[in-house]
């Protein structure tokens, strides 16, 4: 009597196209997923081809069936793997996958931004956003930014930045120029950008007036020979880098830190009431030279005044 093993040449043909594909992604450096996708189904076919022989020769002699359940769950579980690629092909996590094996983090530069200010503009408003910013004073009556950002991209990809308004809002109305940055865009799933970082440096013409909204990030002012008053509110930690031939008064109300060179800072401390019961903020003037101009700085956690 003739034993039939249903599944043993499945799993051996099986076993041949899996050792075939193998070879051939990694001879032409094809993708293996790619072609996982088209060629499970095959196993199915070869399983259920086996099946039906085995039916129509049994009929013509006497033989005995016997379930090879290895190999049969073996060729289930090649079927259920590519099963499994099409679901995550179909929902869009493969791509994500394979770009996220794919991707490279790198440091670009951004887009640069120069701007005449022209003598109808008399201050800038700046919204810093919710990255650390630098800002200097400049002397050719120019609004410049440059700097770098962080980003996470498939190889030979463009960057995500590619022109100034991508990172930057710019509007000009009556005597004022306003200028907001933007947040990096965020790409969900499992290639996140959320980490996404930028560091920018803004150039402001030393003649006009600037009003800076920290958003309680941080800033680093590097306000050099002031022509105009400057005022700085809702910063996070404010580092002022002064030149030895600075001209400047810094008022700084409501902040909780006031350091620099010693005694150099006149602090009064005020307490202020709030819902837990109160807290101590300081006050405190700095000044160099004259202070024929001022920095005025309000609601900030620390000011830190630096020399080079």
């Amino acid at each position: 009597m003739r034993t039939w093993r249903v599944g043993t040449i499945s799993m051996g043909i099986s076993l041949v196209g899996l050792g075939l594909v193998l070879l051939v992604s990694q001879i032409t450096d094809m993708n293996l997923t790619t072609i996982m996708l088209s060629w499970w189904p095959l196993l199915f076919i070869i399983l259920g081809v086996e099946i039906l022989c085995y039916i129509y020769f049994s009929r013509k002699e006497s033989s005995f069936v016997k379930y090879d359940i290895l190999s049969i769950l073996f060729v289930g579980l090649l079927g259920t793997t590519g099963i499994v690629l099409i679901l995550l092909t179909s929902s869009g996590l493969m791509d994500q996958v394979r770009a996220a094996v794919n991707s490279e983090e790198k440091t670009v530069n951004l887009p640069g931004f120069n701007e005449k200010a022209g003598k109808d503009i008399q201050r800038v408003v700046l919204d810093s956003g919710s990255y650390p910013l630098t800002i200097e004073s400049g002397k050719d009556g120019e609004v410049s930014i440059f700097g770098t950002y962080g980003e996470r991209v498939m190889e030979d990809a463009d960057s995500v930045l590619k022109k100034a308004e991508d990172y930057l809002m710019v509007e000009r109305n009556g005597d004022t120029l306003y200028i907001s940055f933007k947040d990096l865009p965020i790409q969900n799933g499992i290639l996140d950008s959320g980490m996404m970082n930028l560091k920018a440096t803004l150039i402001i013409p030393a003649e006009l007036a600037l009003e800076i909204d920290g958003k309680s990030t941080d800033l680093v002012l590097k306000p050099r020979k002031l022509l105009n008053d400057w005022s700085v509110k809702d910063s996070g930690n404010l580092s002022v880098f002064l030149q030895d031939n600075s001209d400047i008064k810094i008022d700084a109300r409501g902040v909780e830190e006031l350091e620099g060179p010693e005694n150099s800072w006149k602090m009064t401390e005020v307490k202020e009431e709030t819902s837990d019961g109160g807290t101590v903020k300081k006050n405190g003037t700095f000044n160099t030279g004259k202070g024929n101009h001022t920095l005025t700085v309000t609601d900030t956690f620390n000011v830190n005044v630096q020399y080079p």
